[in-house]
């Protein structure tokens, strides 16, 4: 079973939900660029997000930025740490985000039918492969 999500869809949901306007780009299967371009004189903030494993219980993602980027992330999430959803484990010393599905209250559900087994970059969407078990 695929699930396809576009990249136009998650900028116009962050773009609702939040007011800003992210820009999403694959550069390979495994590799996805993020860019955000807060004015036109400025240049854009761009993070590279690597997807380095998936297992049946984890999910593990590098993040790659300059030093700004890495600043803001670390301020955002200290600040919004009590907001992170339980299994999801931020460590921005090492540029690193680890997944555990199955400790996320809103996927833990549908994680009872499915499994996780891969997550692809395509040109245009994020395809999610899942089989069921």
């Amino acid at each position: 079973m695929n699930c396809v999500i576009t990249y136009e869809e998650i900028s116009d949901f962050i773009e609702q939900k939040f007011k800003i306007r992210l820009t999403f780009s694959s550069i390979d299967g495994n590799t996805l660029k993020v860019s955000y371009k807060p004015v036109a004189i400025m240049p854009s903030i761009d993070i590279k997000l690597v997807i380095n494993e998936i297992n049946d219980d984890s999910i593990s993602i590098s993040y790659d930025c300059g030093v700004a980027a890495v600043l803001v992330i670390a301020g955002v999430v200290a600040y919004f740490r009590e907001n992170i959803p339980n299994g999801v484990d931020v460590n921005t010393t090492d540029r690193k985000v680890k997944i555990y599905p199955q400790q996320i209250e809103q996927v833990e559900k549908a994680l009872e039918y499915v499994a996780l087994s891969d997550i692809v970059f395509d040109d245009d969407s994020i395809n999610i492969a899942l089989h069921l078990i």
